[in-house]
């Protein structure tokens, strides 16, 4: 038995799922009206939403987890904790780790931490709230996999904030990415920064890197 069959957290999971998928049709109409001049960020116009992972990336990021062994994990964007709990769930299993998450909204931030305390799993995360360019500017040790899942124009920047501390075979996904030619598609797809990446077919467009290091650094 695996910590996702646990009868508290699957009712849990399927909870906030149905929840969230309850919202889409709300959430598409919202996200078609937003606007960059209105004097709100994205984060703010769809501060209510739970904007997660489906339930078969939720079981990939699990199963990624446990293939990995992976003790350190670094969430972008971890909204309502739903991505969160499949990470911490996989570290549980593992035998222990932490699922460093960043959240800009302190109001989520706290229901993330709610459900992931009724999930029994709040001693395998560390949910820190505010602009993500400092808050993961120190994971604490060596990164095994980053789960990029907030706004896609970040992503790039905080990915190079956080390759010094990728351990080698480090895995990277970053979910709604769906354009080849945007920055982070391209930075990663260029073998001379250090990432071997193609895109794989997950919900939006997903792009999975693995960190081999700079060319310079390779025995």
């Amino acid at each position: 038995m695996n910590t996702l069959s646990d009868p508290t957290v699957a009712e849990l999971l399927e909870h906030l799922h149905q929840e969230a998928d309850a919202q889409m049709p709300e959430l598409r109409k919202a996200a078609s009206n937003m606007t960059e001049g209105n004097g709100e960020s994205w984060t703010e116009q769809l501060r209510d939403f739970y904007l997660p992972v489906n339930r078969e990336q939720g079981r990939f990021l699990y199963q990624t987890v446990r293939a990995l062994q992976a003790k350190r994990v670094v969430e972008f964007g971890t909204s309502f904790g739903i991505s969160t709990i499949y990470l911490a769930a996989g570290l549980r299993d593992n035998g222990g780790g932490v699922v460093i998450g960043s959240e800009l909204i302190e109001d989520k931030a706290e229901t993330a931490r709610g459900n992931l305390s009724t999930a029994g799993l709040e001693a395998y995360t560390d949910i820190r709230t505010g602009d993500a360019r400092q808050t993961l500017s120190d994971p604490g040790g060596p990164v095994d996999l980053v789960l990029l899942d907030g706004g896609p124009a970040m992503y790039t920047e905080i990915l190079q904030l956080l390759v010094p501390r990728l351990r080698p075979g480090a895995l990277v996904i970053a979910d709604n990415m769906d354009d080849e030619h945007h920055p982070y598609a391209k930075l990663v797809r260029d073998p001379a920064n250090g990432f071997i990446s193609s895109s794989i077919t997950l919900k939006g467009g997903t792009e999975y890197s693995v960190w081999v290091g700079l060319p310079s650094n390779r025995p």
